[in-house]
């Protein structure tokens, strides 16, 4: 007998269980790469938080052996969503202190993405390899899309690694990399800016404590030097992975007309300040911008 649908409660909706794998499509965004891993909800509206929450060891994993995921489609439209996202995935996050670039704080952990000229671009660099203490990951969210260019490449570090003549990454390893900064000029962040503070004694205690030799030059510059690790294995996975920034503090980094136009504070200035790698050939360097570009896979 058919039911009457006229009367209220006659009718009951028919429940649906769902899978974690029903509600999640995992595919691959370029079939000759397995980085980044794409996964898109099966379901409209899914909410990106809601989703993550108790699968952060499903996430680790799948993060490991891709070296990273495009999450594309979910419902996460606010900034205090992404955080949450992060927070649920790796726990509290990350500060970011010992600046290297200008940025702006957004929301609780959450910041811009470094800010540089529109026309210029940035070569490709792990996070923080310039120092001894760097986030496991790092997530990046589009609030609002550029109605033309920004790209944010990425590459697989473990592929570059692998592309680097064995010699080099031998001699590398062996001396590891010294980053000599100056702040308090133009060429460089002001150390109040770095160190996201205005007290010296808390600078000296952050050098201190992060092995970071220190040298204030009068009353508005600070020198400071710090050796680093040319190449990490992950602590998970064992895979060596190429992560300095040589390449990027190198003055060879430098646009042709920046050289030129500053050569005369360079020498005094940039060249004290990446003294252990001028035994380097800016012709490697340049061939090492080149092979993190050969990687480069969206």
């Amino acid at each position: 007998m058919n039911p009457d649908v006229t009367k209220p409660g006659t009718i009951k909706r028919k429940a649906i269980a769902l899978t974690e794998d029903a509600l999640i499509k995992e595919s691959l965004l370029r079939a000759d790469t397995r980085l980044p891993l794409l996964l898109e909800p099966a379901i409209d509206g899914l909410s990106l938080p809601q989703w993550a929450a108790g699968k952060s060891d499903f996430i680790a994993q799948k993060l490991r052996s891709s070296g990273g995921i495009l999450f594309r489609g979910f419902s996460v439209s606010t900034v205090e969503e992404f955080e949450l996202f992060l927070q649920l995935l790796v726990g509290d996050l990350f500060h970011y202190s010992y600046r290297s670039t200008p940025r702006t704080q957004v929301s609780g952990r959450i910041y811009t993405s470094t800010e540089y000229p529109e026309h210029q671009t940035i070569p490709l660099h792990n996070e923080m390899s310039y120092s001894r203490s760097w986030p496991m990951v790092i997530g990046f969210f589009c609030l609002e899309a550029s109605p033309e260019g920004g790209e944010t490449p990425i590459a697989d570090s473990r592929d570059v690694f692998k592309s680097i003549d064995p010699a080099i990454r031998e001699h590398f390893i062996e001396k590891s990399v010294m980053y000599v900064r100056n702040y308090g000029e133009a060429l460089d962040l002001s150390w109040q800016d770095v160190f996201q503070t205005t007290d010296r004694a808390e600078v000296e205690t952050y050098c201190r404590n992060a092995g970071i030799e220190f040298e204030w030059k009068g009353e508005k510059e600070l020198r400071t030097r710090q050796v680093c690790q040319a190449v990490a294995t992950h602590p998970h996975t064992g895979e060596k992975v190429w992560f300095n920034q040589a390449h990027l503090f190198h003055v060879s980094s430098l646009a042709p007309e920046i050289r030129m136009a500053t050569a005369r504070r360079l020498k005094r200035r940039l060249w004290k300040r990446f003294a252990r790698l001028m035994h380097t050939k800016p012709s490697f360097l340049l061939g090492k911008r080149e092979t993190f570009w050969c990687s480069t896979t969206c």
